[in-house]
């Protein structure tokens, strides 16, 4: 038996003698009664004080005497551990809703009932929760009706997508899970990116179906036509060769821009560092060269070159940009254009850019002029060779060289393409280059 309790057996038993004594010297019936109203009256103020600590404030306990000295002990050590716990899990629930905070799906604790519980601050800004709506039902916020009847049936094993409910232009991927005490736990993610690219590598693969029949099937209706052929004189195949050619060279122009392009997305990028010093001038010079050999003497250019200024990067990779640059303004603007190459400083850094004063592009066109396949004249641009991919190789090449494109057109006043390089790229003249291509 406890301590605590001894000592209250032992009180009660004191005052039974004290009331028995009591009772000997005077009535013996009226000290018994005196005696256990003074240990009652004693129990009751214990009691009362025990009662108060008890629902008073968190504290240690006071010396009450007897068995309550055990049982608020026992009480105290009780509140310690029921503290600690409560302390845990405030901790846990602290860390739990801080990472679940940071997380980029939206996070919506939902009760038995349908009612919002909690929900963390990407739920804010993907669904437009706000903090009063804690307790409100879930489908009186978000009234899509196929979210309605997907949290109605509370399949786990399923997922769907709805528009945002604050742009309709994104797409919102919705999944259940049980979670705690019968609640539900409802993650939403954006995967509006996701379904971009998605729709951009089918169209992607058709235009490639497309762009590759076309020439293939002129190439075999012609080679039909030869094999149905009885007898050729050598005229007669050359004409035919000639008009393969065409379709021949598109073709591989094509293959060779996909691979290119293929290329560039695969590879990884070289570092500031690790890069080679590229003779920019000396490459834009034979370029100015190549442009005019291309023309015919059809347009009229002016080059503009800084001779000491120099870049780190991979020299393949900007002629290819910068050739796909010029190729563009010698097969798009009508004869007679002024077309103007720079390369020159700009800033902390330097720019490449491509004016001419032709007939210029339409606003709506410009924002989609990188992507791949996208033309503004279809049939010009097969006609005149081109494959649609020049100016997605171009923001391929400048995305790996840390470099930005920029395109400013007026319909009827030109246009202008510039390539700007920071100037973490800029290579001091005194550094010799490196490069294994010579320019001249």
């Amino acid at each position: 038996m406890p301590t605590s309790w001894l000592s209250e057996l032992w009180r009660l038993i004191l005052s039974i003698l004290v009331c028995s004594f009591v009772g000997a010297i005077f009535h013996g019936a009226l000290g018994l009664a005196v005696g256990f109203s003074a240990y009652i009256i004693s129990l009751w103020h214990r009691f009362a004080k025990f009662e108060n600590w008890v629902h008073g404030p968190v504290a240690e306990p006071t010396y009450l005497g007897g068995m309550f000295d055990d049982i608020s002990f026992r009480i105290h050590r009780l509140r310690q551990r029921s503290r600690k716990r409560k302390k845990r899990m405030s901790e846990l629930l602290r860390r739990w809703q801080d990472s679940s905070g940071s997380l980029p799906d939206a996070t919506v604790v939902i009760n038995t009932n349908g009612t919002i519980a909690w929900f963390n601050l990407t739920a804010s800004s993907m669904l437009g929760l706000k903090p009063s709506d804690t307790g409100q039902h879930i489908t009186n916020l978000i009234r899509n009706p196929r979210f309605v009847h997907f949290i109605r049936e509370a399949d786990y094993t399923e997922h769907m997508e709805i528009p945002s409910p604050l742009d309709v232009s994104k797409v919102l991927n919705v999944r259940l899970s049980a979670y705690g005490n019968k609640q539900h736990l409802l993650l939403v993610s954006d995967v509006t990116h996701l379904r971009r690219l998605m729709t951009m590598r089918r169209d992607f693969i058709a235009n490639v179906s497309h762009e590759l029949r076309t020439p293939l099937t002129v190439i075999l209706g012609y080679l039909e036509s030869l094999k149905d052929e009885e007898s050729l004189d050598q005229d007669d195949i050359k004409q035919y060769m000639d008009r393969l050619e065409p379709s021949a060279k598109r073709m591989k122009s094509l293959v060779e821009d996909l691979l290119m392009l293929s290329s560039l997305d695969t590879d990884a990028p070289a570092s500031v560092e690790s890069s080679e010093v590229v003779n920019v001038a000396g490459m834009v010079r034979n370029i100015c060269a190549e442009a005019e050999q291309l023309s015919g003497g059809r347009h009229e250019f002016h080059c503009n070159i800084d001779k000491g200024l120099k870049i780190r990067g991979v020299d393949k990779e900007i002629y290819s940009a910068f050739m796909n640059l010029v190729s563009n303004a010698v097969r798009y603007t009508p004869d007679g254009t002024r077309v103007e190459i720079l390369w020159q400083e700009d800033g902390d850094g330097a720019k490449f850019c491509i004016n001419d004063n032709g007939p210029g592009i339409q606003p709506e066109h410009i924002p989609r002029l990188t992507e791949r396949f996208y033309r503004v004249d279809v049939g010009r641009s097969r006609q005149t060779g081109g494959t649609g991919l020049g100016l997605a190789i171009v923001k391929q090449v400048l995305r790996r060289h840390d470099a930005t494109l920029e395109i400013h057109s007026r319909v009827g006043q030109g246009a202008s393409f510039c390539c700007h390089f920071p100037a973490a790229r800029l290579e001091g003249e005194e550094q010799q280059p490196q490069s294994n291509v010579t320019y001249l």
